[in-house]
């Protein structure tokens, strides 16, 4: 085989090594952004939307029949919704269906109902925008968006190019390993890893850093 089918036939080899290892780290972030969109959109869907809807519904106070039906409404989403509100507000819920059915305990308060419907409201409104008008969701709930073809367009150009260079510093990663080991530049090598390694976590804890400001808003903090 002559020197230049050689390079030809590595650097193929080396392109599309680099294009699986894109679509692995590819995957491997979609895999793990679908299962948490699955569990907001359960929330915001199942839980916090009915949770909002029926304990406004309640405070109305109308005939027993309806009084009923949405007591009923309201027991089978807290059935599905322990886990997802702090204790505290799940039990003012709770005693406020004890005073719907007439129960001699305690009715919660004007200022915990108020704080209970507004931790609820944060977690609508912070779900909201993050399922449907973030630029990350490609602002499918966001008019300007959705009735805009250069948006997007830029958005697709950008999604393009992301993959682009994201096979780019993979090939050059892959071929600068082989490279220096081949000619024995292990120092360097070694010196390559921790650098990478070191992005690695600076890219973890950026994201850690992401889900701690979106937790606190879920809180309804700033």
């Amino acid at each position: 085989m002559s020197s230049d089918l050689e390079k030809t036939v590595f650097a193929a080899l080396l392109g599309l090594a680099a294009w699986l290892v894109k679509d692995v780290a590819y995957s491997l972030v979609q895999r793990i952004n679908d299962i948490e969109r699955k569990e907001w959109e359960y929330r915001l869907k199942e839980i916090y939307c009915p949770l909002y809807f029926w304990s406004g519904a309640i405070a109305m106070r109308l005939n027993n029949k309806s009084n009923q039906q949405i007591c009923d409404r309201l027991e089978e989403v807290m059935a599905r919704a322990a886990y997802a509100i702090p204790r505290a507000y799940y039990y003012t819920i709770v005693r406020l269906l004890e005073s719907a059915y007439g129960q001699q305990t305690t009715p919660a308060t004007e200022d915990e109902l108020h704080g209970m419907r507004e931790y609820l409201y944060h977690q609508i409104e912070a779900l909201n925008m993050l399922l449907y008008r973030s630029e990350y969701a490609g602002g499918a709930g966001d008019p300007t968006s959705v009735l805009s073809p250069q948006r997007r367009l830029v958005r697709l150009l950008l999604l393009g190019i992301g993959h682009f260079l994201t096979w780019l510093v993979a090939v050059i990663v892959i071929g600068g390993a082989l490279w220096l080991y081949e000619r024995r530049y292990l120092d360097v090598l070694g010196g390559v890893a921790v650098l990478s390694l070191v992005l690695l976590l600076m890219y973890v804890r950026r994201r850690a850093e992401v889900r701690k400001g979106l937790a606190g808003r879920f809180q309804g903090r700033p």
